[in-house]
């Protein structure tokens, strides 16, 4: 089964695994994390693990948590805010001397087509938790991802989200290319992900030394867990 790579195109820089960083830095916050809302009192602190431009970011430090953000993009995290403490680094490479009460991995990077890299998210986040600390991840949606057809995805703030092309075996979807345009410009990125039911995600987590999983929202799309003591 051959992988696609991560690709980009468009105006301005792209990250490594094809986001450009112009489009992100103008995507909104669009309530992506209120479901967890309830788990983020003032003054915890949170590791956020593939950050971006800062989406979440925000909204993390506007609850009051003190944010660690971490990117492989130098020109994602140049928009970051300045009240986040910014970090340059692979996920997979990331050693930080600091213990964090929350880890934080969003924007359905666990499912990563590599269940090598898969892992090394995990550990990664496992590394960095307190002992009491909770892991919080955000997964693709699985029936999303085996019934996605080609055509319009719907729009947000005048981009128009197309569904370009679509590639898939068993639960893996071999390659996926996803179109962004608005009146002056289009940006694409093309990527592989791997379907994860709610077993796959105990296994993932629990190999990690993770307990049960508690799942945050309607959609069950946000997990957390915690290491049993």
């Amino acid at each position: 089964m051959a992988i696609k790579p991560f690709s980009g195109d468009g105006p301005g820089a792209q990250a490594p695994d094809g986001c450009s960083v112009a489009l992100y830095a103008r995507l909104p916050y669009r309530g992506e994390i209120e479901p967890l809302a309830p788990l983020l009192r003032p003054g915890l602190s949170v590791l956020e693990l593939g950050c971006g431009t800062g989406r979440l970011t925000r909204r993390l430090l506007d609850l009051r948590c003190a944010v660690t953000a971490v990117d492989n993009s130098a020109e994602m995290l140049a928009h970051v805010p300045a009240d986040a403490v910014r970090v340059l680094a692979d996920i997979e490479q990331l050693r930080l001397a600091q213990r964090f009460d929350v880890v934080l991995l969003a924007s359905g990077l666990i499912n990563h087509a590599d269940a090598a890299v898969r892992a090394a998210f995990v550990a990664c986040a496992a590394a960095h938790l307190t002992p009491t600390g909770r892991f919080i991840v955000q997964r693709q949606d699985p029936a999303w991802l085996a019934s996605a057809t080609v055509g319009p995805l719907g729009e947000i703030d005048g981009i128009a989200l197309n569904l370009r092309s679509v590639d898939r075996d068993d639960a893996c979807v071999i390659g996926m290319t996803l179109a962004y345009t608005d009146s002056s410009a289009c940006w694409t990125q093309t990527f592989s992900l791997v379907a994860l039911d709610e077993a796959a995600m105990q296994e993932q987590l629990s190999a990690a030394g993770f307990g049960q999983i508690d799942w945050l929202d309607d959609g069950r799309r946000w997990a957390s867990a915690s290491r049993p003591a």
